[in-house]
């Protein structure tokens, strides 16, 4: 019998539209195929919030997904806490043993969160002679279900065929990668990373024939990028919001973040904004410049002196009759500047009909080195969970991957600065980020407590200071544009403090 995969991109909620993309796809397969498909196909995931708006189990009732040319095998929702296998439009139980043809599939329930412990407990009928997992994995840096399918797939001695939603719903990336194995445990398809993808196989309940296909060899920083990329394509598309303007200063983080834009969207679609103040240098105008003209985008300059220059003498006045709370070190003027920037970008994208994209990452995020309603707005931050050490690592696999420097080399070689001061550096105010990133992986993925972590170059009450950053700094984070969840650890809606005993 063969077997197509289709790795599909549901739109959430679109029960109709995603029904005909189905539709389309099997048009052409005659009854001897059977077409494979990734969980929830015709709702999308993650369906939790939508599940709750009124009316939504009887729409879903009325779903159905027969077709009179082929068999489909799809996933879809009969309550709020079950699932159930949908095979030409009738709902059946959960955890149930087809036979399609001479083969006898099992199709269990996958939505257990822990996807090792499912495996772990999973009971496969002795008769089974092909495992069928449709799942909606999402993804995050360092974790390969490839590993576990393999030892699962040798354990049980039958055939694997593991299907994958893709695509992203705002900033949650369902990673792809479907994959089959034969009884072995050896890989003998994968299909790409985050997009849309297909192919097919043919399995007499003995023997595997695929279809000739190079496994994708993508490094792990190519994946943050590639995921990235796929949740502003996906955004974009969803909301019908095509365009988008990003400020661009001359660093790291709006120089990778243009760069996922304009693969995302088309440079065509990409607008940058250079907002240079008496502050910034040559260099970072030039920079900005040049990284703007590799990626074929438009650009334009737009002088911000004497605009935050005016909002200062506008509250002059009243500033001499007010002490300041901080004398010593207001940052007043720093944050002014910011959000004179933010207006501005926001004013922009309101004229052309476009959406602001943020470039704050991870480690800005996790400090507070940010401004609220400065360069913290935007409708998503495609970078917001990458460390900046890690950034610059993404930006050389771009580079690489593009076969030139696209990205200048002077942005990878200067300090970063947020030139909001005479000769300001990010290392006044933080430690050096390599160091910065250490801790904050330990707090943040690995749960530890601040007493538990060592940092070679880092004191004790270095250690201390970061821990007390991280903690009062979520009422900003509260306040961000939502981030492409790219890690076991996120801030924005996946992110959950109280709940992290050893972190608050």
């Amino acid at each position: 019998m063969r077997f197509y995969l289709y790795q599909m991109n549901s739109k959430l909620g679109d029960m109709q539209g995603n029904t005909q993309k189905i539709l389309n796809f099997t048009k052409d397969f005659g009854k001897d195929c059977c077409t494979l498909l990734p969980s929830l196909p015709l709702i999308g995931q993650p369906c939790e919030e939508i599940s709750h708006v009124g009316g939504f189990l009887a729409r879903v009732g009325k779903q159905n997904l027969s077709c009179n040319t082929t068999n489909i095998l799809a996933e879809s929702l009969a309550s709020l806490q079950e699932f159930a296998w949908n095979a030409q439009g009738d709902f059946v139980q959960k955890d149930t043993l087809f036979t399609h043809g001479s083969l006898n599939i099992f199709a269990p329930h996958t939505c257990n969160e822990n996807f090792a412990d499912f495996l772990a407990h999973l009971q496969i009928p002795a008769e089974t002679q092909l495992i069928y997992l449709a799942c909606a994995h999402t993804f995050y840096d360092g974790f390969s279900v490839h590993n576990l399918l393999t030892g699962f797939a040798k354990k049980q001695q039958k055939a694997l065929v593991y299907v994958n939603a893709c695509g992203a719903s705002d900033g949650t990336v369902f990673a792809g990668q479907s994959m089959l194995f034969d009884e072995k445990g050896t890989l003998r398809l994968q299909l790409k990373p985050f997009c849309e993808d297909s192919t097919y196989f043919d399995f007499d309940g003995t023997t595997i024939k695929v279809e000739e296909r190079e496994l994708p060899q993508i490094s792990a920083d190519g994946l943050l990028f590639l995921g990235a990329k796929q949740a502003l394509a996906d955004y974009a598309q969803k909301t019908g919001i095509q365009k988008a303007v990003i400020g661009l200063s001359g660093g790291m983080d709006s120089a990778l973040v243009a760069a996922i834009a304009c693969e995302a969207l088309g440079s065509e679609n990409v607008t940058g904004v250079l907002m240079p103040s008496q502050y910034n240098s040559k260099e970072s105008l030039d920079d900005a410049l040049v990284l703007a003209k590799n990626l074929g985008m438009s650009f334009h300059i737009i002088h911000i002196t004497a605009i935050a220059k005016s909002f200062e003498n506008a509250l002059a006045q009243s500033f001499r009759r007010v002490p300041g709370a901080n004398q010593e070190n207001d940052t007043t003027p720093e944050n002014i500047q910011a959000r004179t920037r933010g207006n501005l970008l926001t004013a922009f994208a309101n004229h052309i009909g476009a959406m602001v994209i943020g470039t704050g990452n991870k480690s800005e995020a996790a400090m507070g080195y940010c401004t609220l309603y400065g360069d913290t707005v935007g409708a998503l931050e495609p970078i917001a969970d990458i460390y900046k050490s890690r950034v610059y690592a993404v930006a050389k696999w771009y580079n690489d991957e593009k076969g030139k420097e696209i990205i200048p080399q002077n942005i990878f070689v200067k300090a970063p600065t947020a030139e909001l001061k005479p000769d300001q550096k990010d290392e006044d105010t933080l430690p050096p980020y390599p160091y910065l990133d250490a801790v904050l992986y330990q707090l943040l993925e690995q749960g530890k407590a601040p007493e538990e972590i060592h940092e070679e170059h880092l004191s004790n009450d270095d250690i201390a200071l970061i821990y007390r950053r991280l903690k009062t700094s979520e009422f900003k984070r509260k306040q961000c544009p939502f981030p492409v969840i790219l890690s076991s650890c996120p801030f924005g809606k996946k992110w959950n403090p109280s709940s992290s005993a050893k972190v608050f």
